[in-house]
């Protein structure tokens, strides 16, 4: 299991195919792969009747939007009964950022829509997907409903056997890793990350998602981004969603050799990020001080956080993202959930027995950590 639980779609249990559907095909027929796909659930959000109410099931940034990225979308306003024409030029921003070219950036309604082209355009029935177990629930979805074969290549101290996926790789599948991982929180080592590119088949894609990379410490903070000459498959996505607290407003991007990326390009929907989107994202990639306090606070609350645990004897998972896996005892979650804060149950991670915990405020980690050492102290 992974991000997804619950049923499958109605009429999916009569049909010997998988497809949801009538048998007797008096209706809209949808693909077969639709019949193993739940859909998506969110994480929850804080009782409605706590005043104090914490959702720290989300991986957000609670420190808010950056402050440049809003005033950005606020004069961009005016202007939304014309279709979006990259008023801030966020593309040419990205490959600026990054010190690559206009044409190694793709970019995206969030990060996961960029998946979604990979597996797309790259994926087919008779490919494959690798990716870990448990998997990034994003990466799971787009390669079923590519057709694709789900390969999964279980974690080894819950991080990802980058050489057993590397073995795994066949002609013409893609290689997914989540880097840091969701949802354990951990990261891979750089040259265990080039000593995958240099091992997979040339035709493979392989897909580094580096959503949570500005929380990382040194020496595992290398971005995929400089190592783009190591494999011509390889695809690095990111997100405005995290360190730039723009969630709500979906844009992400991919960086890559521009004959990788020119297949997105070509089927991606036109104006397929939002004039405000596109606006407040480009003002974001400048906005360092924003960038800067959301990073050491999210680092010193997850310090405090895995202290704690390891003080309390409550084990955890030590993460270099902007959350931790913590393991399930004695009721900590539904103690927290009666205090108004929200935390993401691990079985629809693909961890049962497990919760991730989003790093909060200071003031919000301060109520975890009270109700923690109240119950375990």
């Amino acid at each position: 299991m992974s991000d997804w639980a619950g049923s499958r779609p109605a009429g999916a249990e009569d049909d010997p195919t998988g497809a949801a559907g009538p048998t007797d095909a008096t209706g809209p027929r949808p693909v077969p792969q639709l019949g193993s796909i739940a859909p998506y659930v969110m994480g929850a959000a804080p009782r409605a009747d706590e005043p104090r109410g914490a959702k720290l099931s989300s991986n957000e940034n609670p420190f808010g939007p950056s402050p440049l990225g809003i005033a950005a979308a606020v004069a961009a306003l005016p202007d939304v009964n014309r279709y979006p024409v990259d008023p801030g030029g966020l593309r040419a921003r990205i490959a600026a950022h990054h010190g690559v070219e206009p044409a190694n950036v793709v970019t995206g309604a969030g990060s996961d829509e960029v998946i979604n082209l990979v597996c797309a355009v790259y994926l087919e029935p008779g490919r494959r997907m690798i990716v870990a177990d448990p998997p990034y629930g994003i990466h799971r979805i787009a390669g079923l409903l590519s057709g694709a074969e789900l390969v999964r290549v279980p974690v080894v101290d819950w991080t990802h056997d980058l050489p057993s996926m590397a073995a795994a790789a066949r002609s013409g599948d893609v290689v997914a890793v989540t880097n840091p991982h969701n949802p354990t929180g951990t990261a891979v080592r750089p040259d265990a990350l080039r000593g995958l590119l240099a091992t997979v088949p040339r035709d493979c894609v392989v897909l580094v998602d580096e959503a949570y990379h500005e929380y990382v410490d040194d020496p595992l903070r290398a971005t995929a981004v400089e190592m783009l000459d190591l494999h011509p498959g390889l695809i690095v996505s990111r997100t405005f969603s995290k360190v730039y607290g723009l969630a709500g407003l979906r844009a992400g991007y991919g960086i890559g050799r521009p004959e990788t990326l020119e297949p997105l390009d070509r089927v991606r929907a036109p104006a397929n990020v939002n004039a405000i989107a596109l606006a407040a994202a480009a003002a974001a990639l400048d906005d360092r001080d924003h960038v800067a306090r959301t990073v050491a606070a999210t680092r010193d609350g997850r310090r405090r956080l895995e202290e704690t645990c390891t003080r309390l004897g409550l084990e955890h998972v030590p993460s270099q993202a902007n959350f931790v896996l913590v393991r399930d005892r004695d009721g900590w979650p539904e103690a927290l959930g009666r205090d108004g804060i929200s935390v993401r149950p691990g079985a629809n991670l693909g961890v049962p027995g497990w919760h991730r915990v989003t790093i909060g405020t200071p003031a919000e980690m301060d109520r975890v950590i009270a109700i923690l050492e109240l119950l375990f102290g």
